[in-house]
C-alpha cells in the first residue's frame, strides 16, 4: 500500500526529482512534463546552475493538480487561469472555486454519459457471450442470409 505523504512531505520545496523521475512518479512523459513547465502551470520551478529542471514534493502536488485538471478537460488556458489566480492569493479563493466546481459539474456530466454507454455496453457482451456459449448465429446480422 501506498504510505500517505505528511502535509510536511507536500510543502516540502527541497529540489530533488528529475524530470525522468517526475514523470515515471505522475506516470505521464518527460515530455508533458517539461510542457506543463514551460506553460507555467508549476509555479516556483528550481534549476542547478546548469539550468537542469529540479523538482519538489510541493512540484509533485502541482503536476497532480495540473494532469487531473487536463484528464477533466479543462483548457491549458483555464489552468494557467486558475494558477494565476492562485498565485494572487487568498483574494483569488472564490474564483478558484468556482473553476474547481464547474469542472466537478462537467464531471459529474461526463460520467452520467459514460454510465449510460457502460449500459449499452455490458447489454451487448452480455448478447455475445450467449451467441457464443449456444453457438447460435447473430439474428440482428443483415447480412445473416448472404452467406
Amino acid at each position: 500500500m501506498k504510505k500517505i505523504k505528511t502535509e510536511e512531505e507536500i510543502i516540502d520545496r527541497t529540489p530533488r526529482y528529475t524530470v525522468k523521475e517526475v514523470a515515471k512518479k505522475i506516470n505521464i512523459s518527460p515530455h508533458a512534463v517539461r510542457y506543463y513547465d514551460n506553460e507555467g502551470l508549476i509555479p516556483f520551478v528550481s534549476r542547478t546552475d546548469s539550468n537542469i529542471r529540479l523538482f519538489s514534493d510541493y512540484d509533485l502536488s502541482w503536476f497532480k493538480i495540473v494532469h487531473c485538471l487536463r484528464a477533466i478537460d479543462l483548457s491549458i488556458a483555464d489552468i494557467k487561469r486558475y494558477i494565476d489566480l492562485f498565485l494572487k492569493g487568498d483574494k483569488t479563493i472564490a474564483e478558484r472555486a468556482k473553476i474547481i466546481f464547474a469542472q466537478e459539474e462537467k464531471l459529474k456530466e461526463n460520467l452520467k454519459k459514460l454510465h449510460g454507454y457502460m449500459k449499452v455496453l455490458k447489454m451487448k457482451k452480455k448478447y455475445y457471450q450467449e451467441l457464443l456459449e449456444k453457438k447460435n448465429s447473430d439474428a440482428c446480422n443483415i447480412l445473416r442470409g448472404n452467406k
